[in-house]
């Protein structure tokens, strides 16, 4: 009886198709005693060894992963977030001061060396300051980046490295108070300091793409309107103003127009919410198909439980492309409101940064942790993720995730063409589903270049014109109306099936249309919508959609019941208590002066600006269920 259940259930398995979770598998790294699972950075030795570092300032050595066993090659280092292993005697670390090499030169297996590489860039003591990433180019250069203080904590201005400047370029809240704070850097292999590029947030990502060029990823906040993968040049400026004035030709204060001009757009964005909101790492898939079908694609960790991948093509002498969700653990709603306090922020969100999926359920298996910002490739094809929260969540450490050898249904990549985009697919597709016009859901988008960042902004449907399928059902081209420059082409497919019978694993791709092929560029205003829209508010805010608001934003720093509380990581930084009465309360603050704190956040303060996240209804939403929830009347 057991074998006929057993038989046929595996028939079933064949017929009905091989779930999304069982194609590729994520598996718990058992770590050592004694090492703090705050991984910060992965890395492999040429000849396979791990290397991790961790917040602690520790890097450890694993001969044989993910078995072990592991050794303790240095320690006393001042938070590490890059390493890279010229052997098991021989690893660079960046430090949040310096680029350190570290040398075990008696062979018993510990570093006896601590050498500075190069110290040349500035470092504060704020509590959200660091140096991100390590990485060689062709020539042999090291590769990082400087991320930008946040004065809701404190910055020591009284004894600096070096003289600090804190006058502002524009009206950033992060600044740049030493130089180059903010910029992608190269260190030559004698140790000699070159500024690359400014106009960084927080680069926290750092890679290198197979042909040597340098890819950072940025995370969402003031000009950064959403996250982003940025291909680097020299001398280009990617949009935050705080780091101007550590170039050679900044001449004083300027204004948004002239930010405007000189910013460089990124390669592809990363749409906030469904993308997740604070990438790390980009790396490229060169194992030569043991980590299935995407072979030169990036992989891009995120804060939250999510893993994208992108597909990048060169357009007009340019980089753009496509992302796609790659692994994510549970969503939706009753997640986000499964877990308390800081956990909120480690679960990937939705559209417009609300926290929902309609379209993906969750993940069975192992989940996926947050903090998932430090991946490396190993030499059997499978991929290393470290992870740290620094305190926002719970559940540090390391996984690796391995190809099942089962083909996934996926959209593969997502290119353009002279009417509109190509979709090739993993495996032949259903016919019937890829011509049915339900299938197909597609919109635009826009963020604008503002100081306190932008939500989606022109939103619209975009008119599928037709199709046209391929012989092996593989790959269809689709002409839509309109195809222009300077929007985020939303794709989303709804209930497309394999050949096979197999739902379609991540129906969502986002395409980043910087160009058109002919090289044509947007030229319409960067900082200013193109359409109006009238929000219509019958019967006054939505008091629902507010309390989802407050559960996904809010309650990580003002609790549940509203009573505030520390910043996790900074408890002297006390958030609003909404349930205090008088005079100086938050909530006896006109509405006025509220929505505008909302929306703008405040210097000096663990409020953020929410302008960038949310629509001015949402804000008034949110306000409605603060007032009538915790509020007196």
């Amino acid at each position: 009886m057991i074998r006929s259940f057993l038989a046929a259930f595996l028939l079933l398995g064949i017929a009905t198709g091989i779930r999304a979770e069982d194609t590729y598998e994520i598996e718990e790294v058992p770590l050592p005693p004694g090492l703090v699972p705050e991984i910060s950075g992965v890395a492999f030795t040429p000849s396979g060894a791990l290397v991790v570092v961790n917040r602690p300032g520790e890097v450890w050595i694993c001969q044989n992963p993910p078995a072990g066993p592991w050794r303790r090659f240095a320690f006393g280092l001042h938070e590490p977030l890059g390493v890279l292993a010229d052997s098991e005697s021989e690893i660079y670390v960046t430090q949040r001061p310096e680029l350190t090499r570290l040398v075990d030169s008696d062979g018993d297996g510990v570093a006896d060396r601590y050498e500075t590489v190069n110290d040349d860039w500035c470092v504060t003591d704020n509590w959200h300051e660091f140096t991100f990433g390590l990485h060689r180019d062709r020539e042999g250069n090291f590769l990082l980046a400087t991320g930008l203080p946040d004065l809701a904590g404190p910055l020591n201005e009284r004894f600096p490295r070096e003289p600090l400047r804190m006058e502002p370029v524009h009206k950033e809240k992060k600044p740049s108070p030493g130089r180059y704070l903010g910029w992608a850097l190269k260190v030559a292999p004698e140790g000699v300091l070159e500024p690359v590029a400014s106009g960084f947030r927080a680069a926290a990502g750092v890679g290198v793409s197979p042909d040597g060029e340098l890819f950072v990823t940025d995370q969402q906040g003031d000009y950064i309107a959403t996250s982003t993968l940025v291909h680097v040049k020299p001398g280009h400026f990617y949009g935050h103003a705080a780091s101007l004035k550590w170039r050679d030709d900044y001449a004083g204060p300027t204004d948004l127009e002239t930010l405007a001009a000189l910013r460089t757009p990124e390669a592809v964005a990363l749409p906030h919410g469904a993308l997740g909101g604070s990438p790390g790492e980009p790396v490229w898939d060169t194992t030569d198909g043991a980590f299935g079908p995407f072979a030169g694609q990036i992989f891009v960790g995120d804060f939250t439980k999510l893993i994208s991948r992108v597909h990048l093509e060169e357009i007009a002498g340019e980089y753009q492309g496509a992302a796609f969700p790659f692994l994510r653990d549970a969503v939706g709603l009753e997640a986000i409101q499964a877990n308390s306090g800081a956990d909120n922020l480690t679960i990937p969100a939705g559209r417009e940064g609300l926290k929902y999926f309609r379209d993906v359920p969750p993940r069975s298996g192992t989940p996926l942790r947050p903090g998932n910002m430090r991946m490396a490739f190993a030499p059997d094809g499978s991929l290393y993720v470290g992870q740290t929260t620094r305190g926002w969540g719970q559940g540090d450490g390391l996984q690796r995730i391995v190809w099942s050898g089962r083909m996934p249904v996926e959209i593969e990549r997502y290119e353009l063409t002279q009417d509109g985009f190509r979709l090739v697919f993993t495996v032949p597709m259903d016919s019937a589903a890829l011509e049915a016009e339900s299938t197909w859901r597609i919109s635009r988008f826009r963020y604008l270049y503002l100081p306190a960042g932008s939500p989606r902004v022109d939103e619209s449907p975009v008119t599928l014109k037709s199709l046209r399928i391929a012989e092996d059902m593989r790959s269809v081209e689709i002409a839509v109306d309109p195809l222009e420059p300077g929007y985020i082409y939303e794709i989303e497919l709804e209930g497309l099936l394999s050949a096979e019978g197999r739902p379609l694993e991540n129906p969502l791709a986002f395409y980043t249309l910087n160009r058109l092929l002919d090289g044509t560029s947007f030229t319409g205003p960067l900082s200013d919508p193109l359409l109006t829209v009238e929000e219509t508010r019958q019967g006054g805010p939505d008091l629902e959609a507010g309390r989802r608001i407050y559960a996904t934003f809010c309650v990580t720093c003002h609790q549940a019941d509203g009573s505030g509380g520390g910043l996790p990581g900074a408890p002297e930084l006390a958030a609003a208590n909404f349930r205090l009465r008088g005079p100086e309360a938050p909530l006896s603050k006109s509405d006025e002066e509220l929505l505008k704190f909302i929306a703008e956040g405040a210097e000096g303060k663990p409020m953020p600006p929410f302008g960038g996240v949310l629509k001015p209804g949402e804000i008034e939403d949110v306000l409605a269920y603060l007032r009538t929830t915790f509020g007196e009347d």
